[in-house]
């Protein structure tokens, strides 16, 4: 990663990894280096993303998101000098001095390179404080603002100091050593506390100011290595077939090239084969060159007429693909039917082993202070650019996982009772989070999300996986879905960039008779947790009161690992309640039915 700006020696400030871009520490964040704080650029700044080295197809995905492709970031360590081509700026541009504790802009200490402090010779301390709104703007603290009351005297020379009489927020002063004022830095983190400064609408990961005449949000102090800072927004697709045989994606590396070529009217069929074979991609897809150019021609079409217009149309076509499943031992999608084990056989109609298993996860914006956000609206997030590109950054990680498809009759069934529906009805009306836009939140997609997180629970104690590392994608009808596709799966998968993703010791643990020990396990840890009877009796937890019997000591994930924050879940609906055993789903495994 490189540090730049205006006027500044560009050097390297530092090493992230490749996913950390498209997560953590994506555009617009807020990054501690070794020896700088900076903000990671917009990809208006990001060199090479023309290459076709770091260029990643996903059909289904494109037509989503409504661009041509996307970009990978570099591997760490891959580039030198100035071949680093994600820069970052140098923020907060607030500092002060640790040995004379003067506060002040950057450029009032007129360093060149290596943030110094020209009369002490010390290096320089970036502000701890910053102000973000829920717009997405950020700028530094308005320290002359803020130890001046709101007047500003002429020429404020600010200082800093720590009190030892006092501790928190009370003990930091801010002093202006030309009209001898002083202000401490107490209730600046209230919500109301720069009510009546106005947002200034800076975009430092863009070097600019949002072209909106004004901000209709209130400016909030923050640290400026707060969380809720920068939520990254990421969407992904696994890749599924045709898209995910070995021709295509040998082809998809070439696909920009090939593109304009194939949609010349004039373009001649020889030299296209003479190119194929060029690149040798006959031996590396084991056909002819001509089969290729017909792949190529129908490609063409085939992005036309398919592809996933929506995120409803995504998960649809994935599930259909894991029901009708593949056997391609070249293809970056493979699957394994496997035996239903005993006790569940009644509730589970299929356990399908994925064996192979490509997601492409991109970044397509960001959130401060909220989380909330229209995933089909660009609007309710901050984007990563100052307009439109046809590229975003994206990540390609590979993996395995398990898929568990439930018995539609049983679930049709339980779903429909009287008791299961006015449980959840009032937590039905409630959908205000990011994958689960569209979806109906119903007693069969809180089943299906807490059954993914209780199996993902007892995966980890058992494969050895890390509590992040695995992950859920819960396939449940939408309310405006194909009339004739009824989904009711779960798909529990590991992908990461490296070999972590596929050791197949996840896809082990879907073999019949680790299987049923899972299940066996789960649906035993799942009877009782140790803040029962409050957990269990519950009927508001978490973020809005939005789950019912779930907690972090039996339910809960982590962050990365569940699709809706957490929300949604409720342990009663597998396996009942204390008082009515058979409102669970599993309730036969508990009452001896």
């Amino acid at each position: 990663m490189r540090l730049g700006g205006r006027n500044r020696i560009k050097r390297k400030a530092g090493d992230l990894r490749r996913t950390q871009f498209i997560t953590t520490f994506g555009c617009g964040a807020i990054v501690d280096m070794p020896q700088e704080s900076v903000i990671i650029a917009g990809t208006d700044y990001w060199k090479n993303h023309e290459d076709e080295e770091y260029k990643i197809s996903e059909v289904n995905l494109q037509k989503l998101l409504g661009i041509d492709y996307f970009v990978s970031p570099p591997q760490k360590n891959q580039f030198e000098g100035e071949n680093y081509w994600i820069p970052a700026f140098r923020f907060p541009n607030w500092m002060y001095c640790p040995k004379c504790k003067r506060l002040a802009h950057e450029s009032k200490f007129s360093f060149l390179n290596n943030p110094i402090c020209g009369r002490c010779n010390k290096r320089l301390v970036p502000s701890r404080f910053v102000i973000a709104c829920e717009n997405g703007h950020l700028d530094d603290f308005p320290y002359e603002w803020w130890g001046h009351h709101g007047n500003v005297c002429d020429r404020p020379e600010l200082f800093i100091f720590m009190s030892e009489e006092k501790s928190g927020l009370d003990s930091i002063i801010i002093y202006c050593k030309n009209c001898k004022q002083s202000r401490s830095m107490a209730g600046s983190f209230g919500k109301e506390a720069l009510k009546g400064y106005k947002c200034t609408r800076r975009r430092p990961w863009l070097q600019d100011y949002d072209p909106s005449n004004e901000c209709d949000k209130t400016a909030r102090t923050m640290q400026r290595g707060a969380t809720n800072l920068h939520y990254c927004i990421n969407i992904s697709a696994l890749s599924i077939p045709p898209w995910s045989d070995r021709v295509q994606q040998e082809i998809s590396k070439k696909w920009n090239l090939l593109k304009p070529i194939i949609n010349n009217a004039n373009f001649n069929n020889d030299v296209l084969e003479a190119m194929i074979e060029s690149w040798g991609l006959p031996e590396k897809c084991g056909c002819s060159a001509k089969e290729i150019r017909g792949l190529l021609e129908k490609k063409i079409r085939g992005e036309e007429e398919t592809g996933s217009k929506s995120w409803q149309e995504l998960l649809e076509s994935e599930y259909r693909a894991f029901i009708k499943g593949s056997d391609d031992n070249k293809g970056e999608f493979k699957t394994k039917l496997e035996e239903v084990p005993d006790i569940v056989s009644s509730y589970i109609d299929d356990v399908i082993l994925a064996l192979r298993l490509r997601e492409v996860m991109a970044l397509r914006g960001f959130r401060r202070i909220n989380p909330e956000y229209d995933v089909d609206d660009y609007k309710t997030f901050s984007m990563l650019s100052r307009d439109y590109k046809k590229w975003l950054p994206a990540v390609e990680m590979r993996g395995e996982g398990i898929f568990v498809k439930l018995n539609l009759d049983k679930l049709s069934e339980w779903e429909t009772r009287t008791d299961v529906i006015n449980r959840y009805q009032s937590l039905s009306r409630q959908n205000n989070f990011v994958r689960v836009k569209g979806t109906m939140i119903t007693p069969r997609y809180i089943l299906l999300h807490t059954l993914a997180h209780l199996l993902i629970r007892e995966l980890i104690l058992q494969c050895g996986y890390s509590s992040a590392a695995i992950k859920e994608r819960v396939y449940s009808t939408f309310s405006e879905g194909d009339k004739n596709l009824d989904m009711a799966g779960i798909l529990l998968y590991t992908s990461s960039d490296d070999s972590e993703g596929s050791l197949g010791g996840l896809v082990r643990e879907g073999e019949l008779d680790r299987f049923d020990n899972v299940i066996r396990q789960m649906l035993e840890r799942s009877s009782w947790c140790s803040a029962d009877p409050l957990c269990i009796q519950s009927k508001g937890q978490g973020i809005g009161a939005l789950n019912y019997a779930a907690c972090h000591s039996c339910t809960l994930l982590p962050e990365t690992s569940c699709e809706a924050r957490n929300c949604y879940l409720d342990r009663a609906s597998l396996v009942g309640t204390l008082d009515n055993r058979s409102i669970g789903y599993f309730n036969s495994y508990f009452v001896g039915e």
